[in-house]
């Protein structure tokens, strides 16, 4: 009996890294299938396993919820063509977040969190040892697997980006950008840090790969961990070791064709005797050629805009937030957006040239943003969307639960309010399976846990 107990708890692990793995490799695709969606889903059919392996029932007021929580999604879902074309992705979010709820609840009450934490513990360490080996592989043309998985800009073939000519190299890892992976890494670094007593390595390679993605995001949560470990009294050498190598990996710049001048994608010049490398930006002289390439080093794309945009549309429909729907919030801000761009083109054109969405598919128009005219972008921010999506009943479960773990135990609060706070400021939309398994560890946390 007890041997079987002991098997079954080996593969319940083995099952969790395998479809934990998945999940992390954001930047690849198997058949134009994203692996992290289907680490997700994996994810989920073992947590519905475990449901039933554990004979549990989850409460009618959870699915009470849930229901009126994807009212708005429901009432105001279009038509079926639509679905066909396009709004498979709505199907998606609502999966994510069903699987959200699901695994949280499921994670909160199983008897096998020893496994987990044991199975999510190993997979996160190997995790930023293979991101911190591409990130000195893109540094220094090391083998790094094909990253085959389209970017995330406005058009859907936007290749990665992982090559920064004038600014510092970033980690990006398994991730396609690096605010993911302190989006999907952060939270499970708060969950095995509170829930267990780690060694060393853990937080010496966590805050190398945190500070090396350079993300104002990771900055901002680093210093609110920090925070919270004061007022608990649980500063130790590890988190000093972790908050030190972060703020070092994070202020020191790493160009890379200043440390690796013979990086292939480094500009380089030839002449009759040999070839050379200019670390100049302004010139490139192959040959007999001269090319002029102006290198703006503060030209960076909307990249403080797009945090104000968010900022004028939380503002501007506040007041009329009684949920948008998955499906709608996007469109909704896309279209708080386009206004000035389709007022400067009536007062340009008169009308909208339909020609241009063709001629003009790849490079922007007018304002630059022309591509808000034809294309949906996303809020990016994981609280503001599924805010705007539900509506206000979301803000107020976040408050409800914080209130009552805030009257039952103040430490548990203080580790869950940093959880939440993590995943509310990601620049992923949904709330993935990861976030509610990190969420249902720390939820359990017992008095002097380690």
């Amino acid at each position: 009996m007890l041997k079987n107990k002991y098997k079954f708890k080996t593969l319940i692990e083995s099952l969790l890294i395998v479809s934990i793995f998945l999940s992390f490799l954001d930047a690849y695709q198997l058949f134009n299938i994203p692996l992290n969606w289907i680490g997700g889903s994996l994810t989920v059919l073992f947590f519905v396993i475990l449901y039933f392996y554990e004979n549990m029932k989850i409460p009618s007021l959870i699915k009470l919820g849930v229901f009126v929580a994807l009212l708005p999604t429901f009432f105001k879902y279009q038509v079926i063509s639509d679905l066909i074309d396009g709004e498979i992705y709505t199907l998606l979010r609502v999966f994510s977040f069903l699987s959200f709820i699901f695994i949280f609840y499921v994670t909160s009450k199983s008897r096998f969190n020893y496994e987990i934490i044991n199975a999510l513990e190993k997979i996160y360490v190997l995790l930023l040892s293979i991101c911190i080996y591409t990130f000195l592989a893109q540094l220094f043309n090391f083998f790094e697997p094909t990253r085959n998985r389209p970017g995330t800009g406005i058009l859907g073939f936007d290749a990665q980006v992982n090559f920064w000519i004038s600014g510092s190299h970033r980690m990006v890892g398994t991730f396609r950008e690096p605010v993911f992976l302190v989006s999907l890494l952060f939270p499970v670094f708060l969950a095995l840090h509170f829930k267990k007593v780690q060694p060393i390595y853990f937080y010496i390679l966590s805050g190398l790969a945190f500070g090396l993605t350079k993300s104002e995001y990771a900055l901002i949560l680093v210093i609110a961990f920090s925070f919270i470990q004061i007022i608990t009294y649980k500063v130790s050498y590890k988190i000093i070791f972790f908050v030190t190598l972060f703020l070092i990996s994070f202020f020191i710049p790493i160009k890379e064709c200043d440390i690796s001048p013979k990086n292939i994608e480094c500009p380089q010049i030839s002449n009759s005797t040999s070839d050379t490398l200019d670390s100049s930006p302004e010139s490139i002289e192959g040959g007999n050629n001269n090319l002029e390439i102006d290198y703006d080093i503060n030209e960076i794309i909307f990249d403080d805009q797009e945090r104000s945009d968010i900022f004028r549309f939380s503002i501007e429909y506040m007041k009329h937030n009684i949920g948008f729907g998955f499906q709608g919030t996007n469109q909704k801000y896309t279209k708080f957006l386009a206004k000035n761009v389709q007022d400067e083109m009536y007062l340009t054109n008169r009308t909208l040239p339909e020609y241009l969405k063709i001629k003009y598919l790849s490079n922007s128009f007018g304002t630059g943003r022309y591509f808000l005219t034809y294309e949906n972008i996303n809020i990016q921010n994981n609280f503001l969307f599924n805010f705007f999506s539900i509506g206000f009943l979301y803000l107020l479960a976040i408050l409800l639960l914080l209130i009552y773990l805030l009257f039952d135990n103040f430490k548990r609060f203080l580790y869950v309010s940093m959880l939440v706070f993590t995943i509310s400021l990601s620049s992923i939309e949904d709330l993935l399976p990861i976030f509610g398994l990190c969420l249902g560890l720390v939820f359990t946390m017992v008095d002097n846990e380690d």
